[in-house]
Order: C-alpha cells, then structure tokens, then sequence
C-alpha cells in the first residue's frame, strides 16, 4: 500500500495537476498566478482534508463499514485495499499466471493500444462520422473507476454529458463556449457546499434521523446504495470462465 501511495497515486495526481495547467493555459490564466493558487489549494485542501478526517473517526460510528450511518461506507478506501491484498498478499500470479482464471484478461492490455489505430485510420476518411467522436482511450480509463463507481454514476454521466455537451453546444454554442467550464465549476463547488451544509445543518444534529420519503426509500432499495451484488457465486464455484479455458 505504500508503494502504490508513493507511486501510482501520486503520479495520478501529478497527471490531473499537469492536466489543470494545461487546461488554465488554454484559457490565457498567467501561469505564475495559476501556479501559485494551484499550491495554496494543494497545501489548504491538504490540512482540510487531514482535519476533516479525524473528525470523522472520531464523530461517525461505524464509518467504513457497511453498518456506517448515511452511506460512509468508504468504497473508494474499500477498492484501495482490496487491491493491496490483490496485487500483494496474493499476488497476480495467482489470477492472471500462466494456468490461472483469468489469463485470458492479459490479452487487454494489447486490445487497448490496437484499438484505437483502427478508429483513426477509418476517422481520417469520413470527416462527417460519428467515428471521429469516439475516443476509445477515454472510454477505456472512465472503466477504471469501476469500482467504486457504479451504474448510477455513469448513467447520470451519460446524460449531464448529453445535455450540455451535445444539446446546448448545438442549439446556444456562444453560451456553451462562455460559460460552460464556470457552470462545471460552479456544479462541483455547489454540491461539495450542499453536502456540508445539508450534513451539518440536518444530518448530524439528529433532524433527520426516522425520516423517509418515496425518493429515499426507493433508493435505498437498489444495489447502487447497498453495495450489494446483484447476482451471486454459488458455494464452491467462482466468478469468471470456467477451468477449460
């Protein structure tokens, strides 16, 4: 786990930083200014987070189990470390080695950096195809939020993308082009201020303790609240191909 902090993580977020750069240089931000509000959002965001974290051991029982009150589940902590015992106390041999389960998936690795050629070269011919619009690179790496990210995550994707990016760039591109990035912004920074408010408004002094209505309960019926499977291994038997593969 400390090899995959030190190494995956933080060039993961090395990459969205250099990702953010990139998007204030297109956009004719100086790049000193954004710089430095880029390390002072690092460094407050940091001590945030930090703080805001012992809070929550200390103040939310049960947190990271399934048993936690308001779905502090932490799924993403879950994946984490699931994969620390999948790639080190078990090790990938183990699925992915020459007479394991899966290793046929090895074989992705190739399809994913041929994929894509064959789409270029068609998209290089029909200026006017839908072709030209898939980018398989992008489609691939959104799967790798797979989990935590469940069905409802990409479905209500699919249709905040449809709506601003195909819709309202169509029918009021001035407007897209304007303001687009501020309302994706002002989206992010309302939801992250409507969480702390509803949760230390409502949620935490109790108000809302026994209360239901059809939204919630319906809800808190599907999987996608649950983290439940929604079909189940057998005793005995596993997930995944057979032994004849």
């Amino acid at each position: 786990m400390v090899f995959v902090t030190y190494g995956y993580i933080s060039s993961a977020q090395g990459i969205k930083f250099a990702a953010d750069l990139k998007l204030g240089h297109y956009m004719k931000i100086p790049p000193r200014i954004l710089f430095l509000v880029q390390m002072a959002a690092t460094i407050i965001s940091s001590i945030t987070q930090i703080t805001v974290l012992n809070w929550m051991f200390r103040n939310v029982p049960g947190i990271c189990t399934p048993s936690a009150i308001n779905g502090f589940t932490c799924p993403i902590a879950r994946v984490h470390f699931n994969g620390s015992i999948l790639w080190g106390v078990v090790g990938p041999a183990e699925f992915f080695g020459p007479n394991a389960v899966y290793r046929s998936l090895v074989w992705c690795f190739l399809i994913g950096a041929v994929a894509p050629i064959p789409l270029w070269l068609y998209g290089r011919r029909k200026r006017n195809s839908i072709v030209r619009k898939i980018n398989l690179p992008v489609l691939f790496g959104s799967l790798s939020w797979i989990p935590p990210a469940t069905g409802l995550n990409f479905s209500v994707w699919a249709v905040v993308c449809y709506i601003f990016n195909y819709l309202i760039k169509n029918r009021a591109n001035a407007w897209w082009a304007k303001y687009t990035m501020t309302l994706s912004a002002a989206l992010d920074s309302g939801l992250a201020f409507g969480i702390v408010i509803v949760f230390f408004g409502f949620i935490y002094p109790g108000w809302m303790d026994k209360f239901s209505w059809w939204g919630t309960e319906v809800y808190k019926q599907g999987c996608d609240w649950q983290a439940c499977a929604y079909r189940t291994v057998p005793n005995g038997s596993h997930f995944g191909p057979g032994s004849g593969w």
